[in-house]
This record gives C-alpha cells, sequence and structure tokens, in this order.
C-alpha cells in the first residue's frame, strides 16, 4: 500500500522504497539515514499527526504497521540519537522507539532488522 487510508501517511511499501533511494544517496553522496520505528503509541493517528506537525518537511513519516510508525532521515553527520530524542519528544514516553543510523553501506532490509531488534 503506497498511503495508509487512517493517517494519509505513506504506507510499508513508499516506506521501503524511500529508504532504498536513501541508502543510495547517502551511499553516492557521504551522509547518513537514520531510521526511527515507533511501536505502539496511544493513538497512531494522533502520534502521526504530532511527528508530521513537528518534524522537518524533509523527514519520511511512515505507518509502518498496525500499531507502529517510522521516521525516515536523512542527515550529514552524528547518530541518530538527536532524532530519536525529538520523536520522544513529541510522542511521549509511553511508546517504545528503536533507531538505527547507515552510512548506506546496508540493504534496506537489514537497516529494518536493526532497528526492530534495539
Amino acid at each position: 500500500m503506497l498511503h495508509d487510508p487512517l493517517t494519509g501517511l505513506p504506507g510499508h511499501a513508499l516506506l521501503l522504497d524511500r529508504l532504498e533511494q536513501s541508502l543510495i544517496r547517502a551511499h553516492t553522496r557521504g551522509t547518513l539515514v537514520t531510521l526511527v520505528l515507533i511501536t505502539a503509541p496511544d493513538s497512531v493517528l494522533d502520534a502521526a499527526k504530532v511527528l508530521r506537525a513537528g518534524l522537518r518537511p524533509d523527514f519520511t513519516v511512515a505507518r509502518y504497521g498496525d500499531q507502529a510508525l517510522a521516521v525516515l532521515a536523512e542527515h550529514d553527520f552524528g547518530d541518530g540519537s538527536p532524532i530519536a530524542e525529538l520523536i520522544r519528544q513529541l510522542v511521549g514516553e509511553s511508546p517504545r522507539i528503536h533507531w538505527v543510523t547507515s552510512d548506506g553501506d546496508t540493504e534496506p532490509d537489514d537497516v529494518i532488522a536493526t532497528a526492530e531488534s534495539r
């Protein structure tokens, strides 16, 4: 599904495509990609609205699963901890937040698996 009907956000398939493109850009430009997974927010719809309003417009906020959202961010340096912390401030303490940063030398499935395992 390209767009989630509940939130209007990109769906899982579009997230995977954007992740793949972001990893290619990171590899060729020497930048980084951070993927943040937000699982079990109190309300997916409310969390989606807060994230979309509170994050930079070039970050991708997507529906990752029934009770999960994802944020995809491209950046020049550092790790994903400032991005993950900003997301925690926006959505509160109740959801679980998992994140991983890649320099583009990782396959999309591996990035997702690493984020899920943290």
